[in-house]
């Protein structure tokens, strides 16, 4: 299952919330978004230390916070 969220994930299957927030991101012409629970490999303590360390940075350049 990892393996294949790593290349998509379906847009149907999101959340609603993450629905939105991806079709706003999309609206607004801006191309990433940041998603901690997709972002961050759930139940993983090294991929949590490893994106908490960059955690900072990403919301100090981050255009908009939702």
């Amino acid at each position: 299952h990892l393996a294949t969220s790593l290349e998509s994930i379906r847009f149907r299957r999101l959340p609603r919330t993450f629905a939105n927030a991806i079709s706003f991101t999309r609206k607004l012409g801006l191309k990433n978004l940041w998603i901690d629970s997709l972002c961050i490999i759930q139940d993983d303590e090294e991929d949590l230390r490893h994106e908490a360390s960059r955690m900072a940075n990403i919301y100090e350049n981050a255009v908009l916070t939702l």
